[in-house]
């Protein structure tokens, strides 16, 4: 009996502190519970999401973790048709294109559907922009500090001619509280080189990040190449114009000592004919001779000038197909330039 109450006691004091455990358990479970609150709420939208075929692409083209892929879906992520986006992300600013946007106050991410098909890389470059912001904005506040530190490093040591200097001071214009999860989200998706210590933090949202880094390189690369063709058409347009306009002004100055020389030549052929002036009779065979050689020399010029001005029209016109398609692309990332004056043709010279 003796053994037998020992163990009973035994197993009560062992039931008992089971128990107390268990209390301790279910406190230290409530505690975090409402600690990682969003944590669980994120984890269960993202499960509930049921992402179109098009979103899974974005997932993986940007090589995005299971963890990036909550952030993203947990936004409740919406492909926008261009005529809507408007009603969720707009920037009325002439030359900034707006191709996504993540709203704080609803937790949700917005996604300009890119139509162009020579763009549609950029498309899973802003899907991960946009859940970086996601994932920005429920970092602690000692976390995002550590963070802005490493993101200044990191900035700092791009070359000065980098265009997201342009870029990250164009959003502090519009929000100057923007410039760290700016640069958060945009040094994460497209800057390869990156602090050791950054590049270790976005390995949470990224398998491979050169993948996305190549994507965006890869419509940056569209547009540059435009860039350069446009300044090298331009260039050239304005050197052949400069050397057309010292051509017309030798032509009139040429054709107006000419037709000067022909009028004196003509007046004394009329007094000799009148038997007003016989000097000189001899030599009007050769001054003729030589009129009729500049004239000559003159429609040389001419033609010359107009050969010049048809190879400058010609590339004009390249130069407006380019500008042309150029639009085209800044309309397929949602841009709106300001109407600027175009080149015009270079008229024709006058005829002689």
């Amino acid at each position: 009996m003796t053994a037998g109450t020992r163990l009973w006691r035994g197993f009560v004091v062992l039931l008992a502190l089971t128990a107390i455990a268990g209390q301790g358990a279910l406190a230290w479970g409530a505690t975090w519970v409402a600690d990682n609150r969003q944590w669980i709420s994120d984890r269960a939208f993202a499960l509930q999401f049921e992402p179109d075929p098009e979103l899974l692409t974005y997932v993986r083209d940007a090589s995005l973790t299971e963890e990036g892929e909550i952030y993203l879906f947990a936004s409740l992520p919406e492909i926008v048709p261009a005529g809507e986006f408007d009603r969720y992300c707009s920037r009325d600013e002439p030359g900034i294109g707006v191709l996504g946007c993540y709203r704080l106050a609803e937790k949700r991410i917005y996604l300009y559907d890119v139509t162009d098909e020579r763009l549609e890389a950029m498309e899973p470059v802003i899907a991960a922009h946009e859940m970086l912001h996601a994932a920005w904005h429920r970092f602690t506040t000692a976390e995002q500090q550590r963070l802005a530190g490493l993101l200044e490093e990191g900035f700092a040591a791009l070359p000065d001619d980098h265009p997201l200097h342009e870029r990250i001071a164009s959003y502090e214009a519009n929000d100057p509280n923007s410039r760290i999860p700016e640069l958060y989200a945009l040094m994460g998706t497209e800057i390869a080189e990156l602090p050791k210590e950054l590049e270790q933090h976005y390995r949470t949202f990224f398998t491979d990040r050169s993948s996305v880094v190549a994507l965006a390189d890869e419509v940056y690369r569209i547009f540059a190449t435009f860039d350069s063709e446009l300044q090298s058409l331009a260039d050239d347009l304005k050197a052949r114009s400069d050397i057309i306009d010292g051509l017309k002004a030798q032509y009139e100055l040429d054709s107006s000592v000419l037709g000067a020389d022909i009028s004196v030549y003509n007046e004394r052929v009329a007094r000799y004919n009148a038997g007003e002036d016989v000097s000189g009779s001899n030599r009007f065979d050769a001054e003729r001779d030589d009129l009729i050689a500049r004239q000559q020399a003159l429609k040389a010029e001419r033609d010359e000038i107009l050969r010049q001005i048809d190879e400058y029209n010609a590339l004009l016109d390249q130069l407006n197909i380019l500008n042309q398609e150029l639009g085209e692309l800044n309309q397929g990332i949602n841009i709106t330039l300001e109407e600027q004056e175009s080149i015009g043709d270079t008229e024709e010279v006058a005829s002689q």
